[in-house]
């Protein structure tokens, strides 16, 4: 049984040793450049809307409001901040060219 094992250990290694590395199909592009034929995907694909900024800020911000006593005024200042992260987002990302 034990030389059963080593000889299909051995033809294993064998095949897996004789395949070689495998090798890119072409070179990629340069550092800093797009693969030819990308074309950047619109904003909202990439980055959520200003509403879902804003409505996930106002529950955040509600959860904190209620533990220090006015959830009204948490969610409020939440959904400031919120609504100006995502608008901040969004313009990183236009910026950057992640999308159009």
């Amino acid at each position: 049984m034990r030389r059963l094992i080593l000889a299909c250990f051995a033809a294993a290694s064998l095949a897996a040793g004789a395949s070689g590395p495998a090798g890119a199909q072409y070179y990629p592009p340069p550092r800093g450049y797009p693969p030819p034929g990308y074309y950047p995907p619109p904003c909202p694909a990439v980055t959520p809307g200003p509403l879902s900024g804003a409505a996930r800020g106002a529950a955040g911000g509600a959860i904190f409001g209620a533990i220090g006593g006015n959830a009204g005024r948490g969610a409020a200042i939440g959904a400031a901040v919120g609504g100006v992260g995502g608008a901040v987002r969004r313009g990183a990302a236009r910026s950057s060219g992640a999308c159009y």
